[in-house]
């Protein structure tokens, strides 16, 4: 009689998962470090972090998640405070990182 033991694609598929976990949680990480430093008024932080966010992404090839944080780029400028609709932006982002899959 045979050990019991689960098949090899149940563990591959279990590893699969915790890696979309892991990755879905880093992400929503930098996305609250983005909120976080917008709050703190260091905007400098703040467009660093959504550019990071963006290069990840899209080397994730999660185009809605990218695409929200570009959004949120286009918001923040070089120099100075965010543009208004930068809020509306971050949320958007967020969305697409909790809609990841």
């Amino acid at each position: 009689m045979f050990p019991s033991r689960a098949p090899a694609y149940a563990q591959a598929m279990a590893h699969v998962d915790e890696e979309i976990i892991l990755t879905r949680a880093h992400l929503a990480l930098e996305a609250s470090a983005i909120g976080h430093a917008m709050l703190d008024g260091d905007y400098e932080e703040a467009r660093f972090r959504a550019y990071l966010l963006h290069s990840q992404a899209c080397d994730l090839a999660l185009d809605e998640v990218a695409d929200a944080a570009r959004d949120v780029l286009g918001f923040m400028p070089v120099e100075g405070q965010p543009k208004t609709g930068v809020g509306r932006a971050l949320l958007r982002l967020c969305d697409a990182v909790s809609a990841t899959r």
